[in-house]
């Protein structure tokens, strides 16, 4: 399994803290069956000063750690990207970095809104070249009220990506029924840890494989495994068009 978005790196943001506790996690990932990781430090976020962080070469000397410890994962480099205006030219100048080098640009929301400004935002990317993949949209007050928000960006060509622990009722109930109501209507195609650490914020990959496949079937985790693979090797995500969610009259969500 490829894991696109994780924080991995010790010492930079709400990650471990150590190096001690970067390994413990990445024996975590190879235990629940995680091959690869693209370490995606927060990048442009108010709470965290990453601004100098040279994440690839941050990458390169966690892997040489991993190598010594006999942990068989494979790390890239990448971040997860608070979303702000001037986010093009920063990929352009290198001072953002997509995933594992690839067109895929991971792009975090505030957790209560959406800027006006993205729509355009994410048209410019992609007229660019970039394809834009909304972190946990799940976790998302806007999204979760107006979910038709996220089909639009989804309609025009983004994709978004659900946590491990949103699919396993982590982030409560609510959280995990928008998590499977965004995946089985086409809006999130991607699945992810964003794990922290090897406590709460762990990996879930186990769990979340048991839930994906009792809620929607085997063949639906075996697509988001692929689909994470074609991220990291830069290749075309294929996505069954989105349909807008609706609720019944008890205003629950419609399977």
């Amino acid at each position: 399994m490829i894991d696109i978005h994780c924080h991995l790196l010790p010492a930079v943001d709400d990650g471990p803290g150590t190096v001690e506790q970067a390994v413990e996690m990445a024996k975590r990932a190879a235990q629940e069956g995680v091959t690869a990781i693209v370490v995606t430090p927060h990048a442009f976020h108010p709470q965290f000063e990453t601004e100098d962080l040279n994440v690839q070469k941050a990458v390169d000397n966690l892997q040489q750690v991993l190598n010594q410890e006999n942990i068989k994962i494979d790390l890239h480099p990448g971040q997860e990207i608070r979303v702000f205006g001037d986010l093009v030219q920063s990929l352009e100048d290198g001072k953002a970095l997509s995933l594992a080098g690839s067109r895929y640009v991971l792009v975090e929301f505030p957790s209560d809104t959406v800027p006006a400004y993205a729509e355009q935002l994410f048209f410019t990317l992609q007229a660019e070249g970039y394809t834009p993949i909304i972190a946990h949209p799940e976790r998302n007050k806007e999204f979760a009220t107006n979910p038709k928000r996220l089909m639009d960006f989804v309609s025009s060509g983004a994709l978004s990506q659900v946590t491990t622990g949103s699919l396993t009722g982590e982030f409560g109930q609510t959280v995990q029924e928008l998590a499977f109501v965004f995946l089985r209507n086409g809006l999130s195609h991607l699945v992810a840890s964003d794990a922290h650490s090897t406590g709460r914020r762990t990996f879930y990959w186990e769990a979340a494989q048991d839930a994906v496949t009792n809620e929607l079937g085997h063949e639906k985790w075996e697509t988001l495994l692929t689909n994470a693979e074609a991220v990291i090797k830069d290749e075309f995500v294929f996505v069954d068009p989105p349909v807008l969610p609706t609720k019944n009259w008890r205003g629950k969500w419609k399977k």
